[in-house]
């Protein structure tokens, strides 16, 4: 990346998944809340994969891509995860730490062939729950809010993952809601037009 230039999250998670494999790796973070309504900013790239983390590391190795395995203490609730950063984009690649319906899921980029999906919007609500942070919660609270018939499974996916009373509180704030209500008002098209990437000619 050129000095001064601002990373192109989009391009490199384009990139990035043209070399783990678009069926083989799905988006979760940032900028799979802003493909399902939410645009909000993002420091890096985060992906969820379906291969062994050994074969994803082996995968981007192969097309020039590095990468560092960390395993995680599994006694401290950590989790392994695969660490790099490609053209300034800090990216991560989890396990699938939640049960995940590969078939399902929109597609939220797609360039030169590579088409990228976005994990299925109740695996992302479950993925927001186990990691239990304030952002996390606050993200799973602006998802339900856009799309209130997720409201009863991301209530239940809380519970499950003893964190009902946090996301309630975030839920049910004013503040949240004026946003969701603003974030409506804008023109139609915006966010879309923000998440999908253009096709170079």
């Amino acid at each position: 990346m050129k000095p001064g230039r601002e990373p192109d999250f989009e391009a490199a998670a384009l990139r990035l998944a043209g070399a783990i494999g678009s069926d083989d790796c799905r988006l979760v973070g940032g900028l799979a809340v802003s493909a399902y309504g939410y645009v909000r900013a993002t420091t890096d790239v985060d992906f969820v994969a379906r291969p062994a983390l050994a074969e994803v590391k082996r995968r981007l190795s192969a097309n020039g891509i590095d990468a560092e395995l960390f395993r995680g203490d599994v006694l401290e609730g950590d989790f392994p995860c695969l660490r790099g950063s490609f053209a300034g984009v800090p990216f991560d690649v989890l396990p699938p730490l939640v049960a995940i319906d590969w078939e399902r899921g929109t597609v939220a980029l797609e360039d030169e062939g590579v088409r990228l999906k976005v994990v299925p919007l109740d695996a992302l609500l479950a993925l927001k729950m186990k990691a239990q942070g304030a952002k996390d919660l606050m993200d799973a609270a602006m998802l339900v809010l856009l799309h209130p018939e997720m409201r009863a499974t991301a209530l239940d996916l809380a519970q499950s993952y003893r964190v009902g009373d946090r996301f309630r509180v975030f839920l049910e704030d004013p503040r949240l809601a004026r946003e969701i209500q603003g974030l409506k008002e804008r023109p139609s098209g915006t966010e879309t037009k923000r998440r999908r990437r253009r096709r170079r000619k």
